[in-house]
């Protein structure tokens, strides 16, 4: 059974490992380090059961190879508004400028999709908007 790590959650295991490799300084063979970093995610996570694919994110070798294995993708949406202006026009989000905007699809609207983290990031509640997930 592989374990789907969330991108923080990764984040959090390479964050820890290079730290503790600065600390002591001996990769993943120092048994201080991975007494602390067993310390660390004891908690977190069924850590035997997923021991390997902590082991992969940790080593800056595999750590590519285990982001895309071991971490779950950001499903991402179309984001269409829920209401209508006052003419019955319906907006969606689009990107311009480098900014997430709305925009009324008659206007040589180009369709973009974004996760739920780029829309709040943005700004904007999820919860105004009818999302259809791209596949």
């Amino acid at each position: 059974m592989t374990k789907k790590f969330t991108e923080e959650e990764y984040q959090k295991i390479a964050d820890c490992f290079d730290k503790l490799n600065k600390k002591y300084n001996m990769g993943l063979l120092a048994s201080d380090l991975v007494d602390e970093v067993f310390k660390k995610f004891i908690r977190d996570y069924e850590y035997q059961l997923y021991w390997q694919e902590i082991v992969a994110i940790m080593n800056p070798i595999t750590r590519d190879e285990a982001h895309e294995k071991f971490v779950e993708k950001e499903k991402e949406y179309y984001w269409r508004y829920k209401k209508k202006d006052e003419d019955g026009d319906v907006y969606y989000l689009t990107k311009s400028c480098g900014l997430i905007l709305p925009y009324h699809p008659t206007y040589g609207f180009d369709w973009y999709s974004f996760t739920e983290k780029e829309i709040i990031e943005a700004g904007y509640n999820p919860d105004m908007f009818d999302k259809e997930e791209v596949e």
